[in-house]
């Protein structure tokens, strides 16, 4: 008996537990993950699914795919579903998660893993692997065509984020004290500009800047493979979402990073409804970057001193989601 915790809608855990097979009532979710391990060729591992498997039979996959048992999180069903799949230990110090998917039942994560393996070392599941191989994009693309590959909605996307330069990395606590660093050399030039002693980023101490890391997530961002700034998100309150903070180093200004990682963030999220940000009136730069983004001014202001007023943005339309099958 293979049993599931229940969200709701937004992706909030509640004590209910489901028993796989039993047909879920409406508006409660569960938790399913995609694995895609790509090598360093380009190559995507793929399975194909046994002829007697519900849903798809005999057609090809991605590496390891399936739901989360009770007490997984999104990463822990990743290692396992590959580990009892195809027989393999993950590398998650190179994995990411990329997007979900909202699906009518639940919420399904999207991890890429970047990871050498030799076919001969997979130890395939009898029950639900027939045979697994790697394949090119291409490929994958033409067997998607034939019919004999799933045809997810996100393809696309998938390819697109696998060929990015710019890639996410969830931070831990012992990466505080680099990412307080970063953020500190960010912000210095407006703190210098504005002297707001009290609110500046610069002046956060350590346990202030710690204690981010329990109320939301933070992410490193990397360009190229390189360090580039990092990102603070949490939330606000059900179905709001709140972009706390955003530092790109200066260096890596004018490559588009930040709009990236802002689509990348709400395709992370589709149980929000709405977005939230707050920056500098008189920084007019940022202020273009998120109305273009689709952010609109609520109004909402509040003055920091003579020559610095905190305004803020509210997104609620256009969000990036993906529709499920």
């Amino acid at each position: 008996m293979e049993l599931w915790n229940i969200y709701d809608k937004y992706r909030h855990m509640t004590d209910r537990i489901h028993e796989r097979g039993k047909e879920m009532k409406p508006g409660d979710h569960h938790l399913v993950v995609h694995v895609w391990i790509v090598n360093d060729d380009g190559q995507y591992l793929i399975q194909r699914r046994q002829p007697w498997k519900m849903g798809f039979p005999n057609m090809w996959d991605c590496s390891a795919a399936g739901s989360a048992i009770m007490g997984d999180d999104s990463e822990q069903a990743a290692i396992r579903e590959a580990k009892e799949e195809i027989g393999i230990d993950l590398d998650m110090e190179r994995d990411e998660r990329l997007f979900t998917v909202k699906f009518p039942a639940g919420f399904d994560d999207i991890w890429l893993v970047r990871q050498n393996i030799a076919i001969e070392e997979l130890q395939l599941q009898e029950e639900e692997v027939a045979d697994a191989r790697w394949a090119s994009e291409e490929e994958i693309k033409e067997m998607v065509k034939n019919g004999e590959f799933i045809p997810f909605n996100y393809f696309d996307l998938l390819f697109e984020m696998v060929n990015s330069n710019i890639s996410l990395k969830k931070a831990a606590l012992e990466d505080a004290e680099e990412l307080l660093a970063l953020q500190k050399e960010v912000f210095m030039p407006l703190y210098k500009k504005y002297q707001d002693h009290e609110t500046s980023p610069v002046t956060q101490t350590m346990e202030r800047f710690r204690e981010r890391f329990e109320q939301g997530d933070y992410y490193k961002i990397f360009f190229e493979g390189t360090l580039a700034g990092s990102v603070n998100v949490h939330e606000k309150s059900p179905g709001l979402m709140r972009l706390r903070i955003i530092n790109i180093l200066e260096r890596f200004h004018n490559r588009g990073i930040a709009q990236q990682v802002m689509k990348r963030l709400e395709l992370m999220h589709p149980e929000a409804d709405a977005w939230e940000l707050d920056t500098i009136l008189t920084e007019q730069r940022n202020c273009y970057l998120y109305e273009k983004m689709g952010y609109m001014r609520t109004g909402e202001n509040k003055e920091i001193n003579n020559d610095m007023t905190i305004i803020r943005y509210r997104k609620e339309s256009n969000l990036n989601k993906i529709k499920s099958l």
